[in-house]
């Protein structure tokens, strides 16, 4: 009589020669996959080192004069755009996101005429108002708070221009009247700024290594790596299995 079994796989304890065969192409398929994926990550990690962006750079040589009260317009303009730079980044903890808006806004009234200033100050103040009416507006009258809010920022935009280095309609100038506020420290030195370096060097320092910085077919060598090579060796490995697997079966004479 037939045995009922006699078709069974057990991956942990093969039946008989094919069987060990079997399992030990699946075990070498795993562990050549499992070295290429996280082998990677250890050596990446391995040989990386932190690397600072240029604006992290610029905001150092910047900062000490800063510091001191004595700061020229071009190192304040310097300040604000490595600044600027950090709060574009989606990563920015609100708490940090707080810190930056009041060191933003210390330089810029810093470095703005009083005539000027009051001019803004009425600005913001209407703009906030408008801003604060849009959750109860409704159809015609939401358009038209829309369009008025967009008129006020294009003027504020343009007021601070001159002083910002930072010219209508891009980015840097929108993310530039969103982040003043009315209560800031009056000194780049207040205690409330000091971490301000820290913050700095947390979002402008990354880690790279040659690795990353290798570009490969156009891509950065661990992002070809990690998103087209692996794809293409799991599928290799796949191949692979199955011819091996087709070639013991005909070496062994048997049928499935």
């Amino acid at each position: 009589m037939e045995s009922t079994d006699q078709f069974n796989f057990s991956i942990f304890r093969p039946r008989n020669l094919h069987g060990r065969k079997n399992r030990n192409v699946i075990f070498s398929m795993l562990i050549i996959w499992t070295l290429a994926v996280f082998g990677f990550q250890f050596l990446l990690r391995v040989i990386q080192e932190p690397r600072a962006e240029n604006s992290l750079i610029r905001f150092e040589t910047a900062w000490p004069s800063a510091l001191k009260g004595d700061i020229a317009p071009d190192d304040a303009r310097t300040l604000l755009a490595t600044m600027i730079h950090v709060k574009g980044k989606n990563i920015v903890k609100p708490a940090d996101q707080e810190l930056l808006n009041s060191a933003i806004s210390n330089i810029m009234y810093g470095n703005i005429p009083d005539t000027i200033k009051t001019q803004i100050t009425s600005l913001l103040t209407d703009t906030r108002k408008l801003k604060s009416e849009l959750a109860t507006a409704k159809d015609q009258e939401y358009l038209d708070i829309k369009s008025e809010i967009s008129g006020r920022s294009q003027k504020l935009i343009s007021l601070f221009e001159p002083y910002s280095g930072f010219s209508p309609g891009s980015l840097e100038a929108t993310i530039l009247i969103n982040s003043l506020k009315e209560d800031y420290p009056q000194r780049l030195a207040d205690e409330s700024l000091t971490r301000l370096p820290v913050v700095m060097k947390l979002y402008l320092t990354h880690n790279q290594s040659k690795l990353t910085d290798t570009k490969f077919l156009g891509f950065p060598f661990h992002y070809f790596y990690t998103a087209v090579f692996l794809l293409i060796l799991f599928v290799t490995l796949c191949i692979i299995y199955n011819v091996l697997i087709e070639w013991r079966l005909k070496k062994e004479g048997i049928v499935e």
